[in-house]
């Protein structure tokens, strides 16, 4: 406004000039050029006076003072209404601006950083259709933050806008648009989101493509209304935090522990006694599953305070695992008395595992079993006495065992010593069979031996007699005794020097008969005899 005061004043002044000759010194033509002078300045100052510059790391938005009157409900002028224009000017001079007409803000340009996202809504324009929260997508960011297309097209809609701007630094109109910087959806290994939207088109099923309901949900396909059937995988996405809430749901391998005072499990037996049991439960959720499961329960894993229990417990716990495993251990033990409960602890696991597996895969959960730790009977005081009845009994019965296994080993000691006993009967008795009748065998063998012997000395002594006595008869007595002296002399079987010695009064041959006689005497099984004559 200064220098549009200042370019009228030259103006004014350069008039005067042109008018008026000069009283000074008479020469018309200094005033001329004064004038000439004045109109330059003049025209300067009112040129600059409706220029409009901008800051390099700013925009400005103009706002106009004179024209037609904004309509009803709009805030933003886009046709040259009365009031802040949707455009913005970017950095530099801008002329045309006369100031009497029009004044202008500047306004800083924001910045969306990494890691976030430009969350925009409109101040003005047309009023979104029934049923819809957020105005529909624009092509691009930029297209979108453009007032003048915005409002001057009808294309904009006042209210939240499903575009967001990504990372990077943006020129906007803040008479237009709110900005506000949120987190984008980062999606960690070992996760899943799912996502629930609020705005897309409504989803019609056909055919082999009907949309399955849960709980009165229904899953849809991405870009739709609705739970989206297929979860976004781990990954950084660029969506609009409030029209597609997130509902994260861990897949990886889960295990829920309930040990301790607190949160054992107490069960009670079905004669009386009531324990707690420490147990663990491992449980997992596949990423196909997870659109199912928050279309059960909205949000699976947040962790929240839970009234029943009075404890912090996510959303799948309290509602899902906590109920059904103790439902399953207390049905279980209703039916064991405490000491069969305690001593069956597998089979109370295998059948705690199979009931849970049933309920939980009902809700798409798959479960890798129930795993029972402590069971504290001991708890209690009645308690300890059971167990200690249930020692003393082990004790007796283990003693008792002893003593049998004792007695059974004496038994079969005694019975072996027997057998030993009886084998060495045998094998005496045996041998004394054996020795009988080898004794029997020699008897008769000797006996045999005897009778041939006998037989073989007859028979010889028979050959014998008859053969001397063929010879006494055919050369005498004599001659025999004669031969056979001969042949024994000659065979080297009797001595040539008598044995018997002979006297007075007996001749030669008395004394080649009485050798003779004692040869035949000292033959085998004969009576050796030496006769001595005188």
């Amino acid at each position: 406004m200064e220098l549009f005061l200042l370019g009228l004043f030259a103006l004014l002044v350069a008039a005067v000039l042109f008018a008026a000759p000069t009283l000074l010194n008479g020469r018309r033509p200094a005033g001329i050029a004064g004038g000439v002078l004045a109109v330059l300045v003049g025209l300067a100052a009112l040129a600059f006076s409706t220029t409009i510059f901008v800051s390099d790391d700013k925009a400005a938005v103009v706002v106009r003072r004179f024209g037609p009157d904004l309509p009803a409900n709009r805030v933003v002028a886009a046709h040259g209404e009365k009031g802040p224009q949707a455009g913005v000017l970017g950095p530099g001079w801008h002329f045309g601006y006369w100031p009497w007409i029009f004044d202008h803000d500047e306004v800083e340009n924001i910045t969306v950083n990494e890691g976030q996202v430009g969350v925009v809504s409109a101040l003005d324009g047309k009023s979104l259709p029934n049923g819809e929260v957020y105005a529909p997508a624009w092509e691009s960011p930029e297209q979108m933050l453009d007032g003048v297309a915005f409002l001057g097209e009808g294309k904009g809609f006042r209210g939240p806008q499903l575009t967001v701007l990504t990372p990077g630094r943006y020129r906007y109109n803040p008479r237009l648009f709110t900005i506000t910087a949120k987190p984008i959806v980062d999606v960690h290994a070992g996760e899943v989101a799912v996502v629930r939207a609020n705005a897309g088109k409504e989803y019609t099923s056909t055919g082999d493509e009907a949309a399955e309901e849960i709980n009165g949900t229904v899953l849809v396909p991405r870009g739709h209304r609705g739970i989206w059937r297929e979860p976004l995988g781990p990954g950084s996405y660029y969506l609009h935090p409030d029209a597609y809430v997130i509902a994260r749901v861990q897949t990886t391998n889960r295990v829920y522990t309930y040990q301790g005072k607190q949160w054992a499990i107490k069960v009670r037996s079905k004669d009386g006694f009531t324990f707690p049991v420490d147990v663990r439960v491992s449980a997992s959720i596949s990423a196909v599953d997870a659109p199912y499961l928050v279309a059960l329960l909205a949000t699976p894993d947040l962790v929240r305070k839970d009234d029943q229990e009075d404890e912090n417990l996510s959303v799948l716990e309290a509602k899902v695992i906590v109920p059904l495993i103790r439902t399953h251990l207390r049905n279980v033990a209703e039916t064991m008395n405490a000491l069969q409960f305690v001593n069956s602890r597998s089979q109370v696991e295998q059948v705690a595992t199979t009931r849970m597996r049933e309920e939980l895969t009902k809700v798409r959960i798959h479960t890798d079993g129930v795993f029972i730790g402590n069971i504290d009977l001991d708890e209690s005081d009645q308690g300890k006495a059971l167990l200690a009845t249930q020692t003393d009994k082990e004790v007796a019965m283990n003693q008792q065992k002893t003593f049998a296994e004792k007695q059974a080993a004496e038994e079969a000691r005694a019975k072996f010593i027997l057998a030993q006993e009886e084998a060495e009967q045998q094998r005496n008795l045996a041998q004394a069979k054996y020795k009988v009748q080898v004794a029997e065998q020699e008897a008769k063998a000797r006996e045999a031996e005897a009778v041939g012997e006998a037989r073989y000395i007859e028979i010889t002594f028979e050959a014998r007699r008859k053969g001397y006595e063929s010879m006494a008869t055919a050369i005498g007595k004599d001659g025999v005794t004669t031969l056979e002296t001969l042949k024994l002399v000659s065979d080297g079987k009797i001595q040539i020097t008598p044995q018997v010695m002979v006297g007075g009064g007996g001749g030669t041959m008395d004394a080649l008969g009485g050798t003779i006689l004692g040869r035949m005497l000292s033959e085998p099984g004969r009576v050796e005899a030496t006769t001595t004559k005188k």
